[in-house]
């Protein structure tokens, strides 16, 4: 009996025991449990945050694009409308015709006896002295001279009108060198209209000019509104 009694009291010691740990087990886990859910609402609460976060950063990064966008476009329409505005006033305004510029190069001049040259003599100049183109400043209508303001090949012409019985033997003369010559005769009672053509070489300053020959001249040389006498140079290059 005394055997049972301890055995007794050996399993409500050791019921007590075990009663005592599974409390303390089950507070234990709830205090666990409780901190799981407060971490877990934790977490929750700044996963939340972080969204709003990144929705808000999304919204700025949107506007920012729109805005870019909408800057982009404001600076093309100012740009069309400028080059608009420069188009219109270039259609309202009219261009100036450019005008040809003379160089230096460009050599030419025409000239013609005002009035009939009465009996020359031998290796007189004839003086063409109405001037009527004189491109290069070149041609003296005073001396009857024309000096070439540049080196290169010119073409001169001479035409010389004679009348009844009158005859005159004429010179191209490139400064003392006789470069070729006319002869002009009038005959059956008839006005005559001669013209000498030559090509020359000349160099800047030389003195080219018509003279009568020493010989083979008679009478007057005509130049009136019914037929010139004509003195002509160009160069060609």
């Amino acid at each position: 009996m005394e055997h049972q009694n301890l055995r007794i009291n050996n399993l409500e010691k050791s019921l007590s025991l075990t009663e005592n740990r599974l409390f303390q087990e089950q507070k234990n886990s709830k205090q666990h449990t409780e901190a799981l859910e407060l971490r877990l609402s934790k977490i929750q609460y700044d996963l939340k945050n972080c969204q709003r976060i990144d929705q808000s950063q999304q919204s700025v990064d949107v506007f920012s694009e729109h805005g870019d966008q909408l800057r982009k476009f404001n600076n093309a329409s100012k740009q069309r409308s400028s080059l608009s505005a420069i188009r219109k006033e270039r259609l309202l305004i009219p261009m100036p015709t450019p005008t040809p510029a003379t160089t230096i190069s460009e050599v030419a001049f025409f000239a013609y006896m005002s009035q009939p040259l009465t009996n020359p003599s031998g290796e007189h100049i004839i003086k063409f002295d109405v001037l009527m183109l004189n491109v290069g400043n070149s041609y003296h209508p005073h001396t009857g001279v024309f000096n070439p303001p540049t080196s290169g090949i010119y073409v001169m012409a001479w035409s010389l009108r004679s009348r009844i019985t009158e005859r005159h033997s004429t010179e191209l003369v490139v400064n003392s060198d006789v470069y070729s010559s006319m002869y002009s005769y009038s005959h059956n009672n008839d006005d005559q209209h001669n013209t000498g053509i030559v090509v020359v070489h000349a160099n800047k300053g030389d003195d080219i000019y018509v003279r009568i020959k020493m010989d083979k001249h008679v009478g007057d040389i005509w130049s009136d509104a019914y037929g010139r006498s004509t003195f002509a140079g160009w160069k060609i290059y």
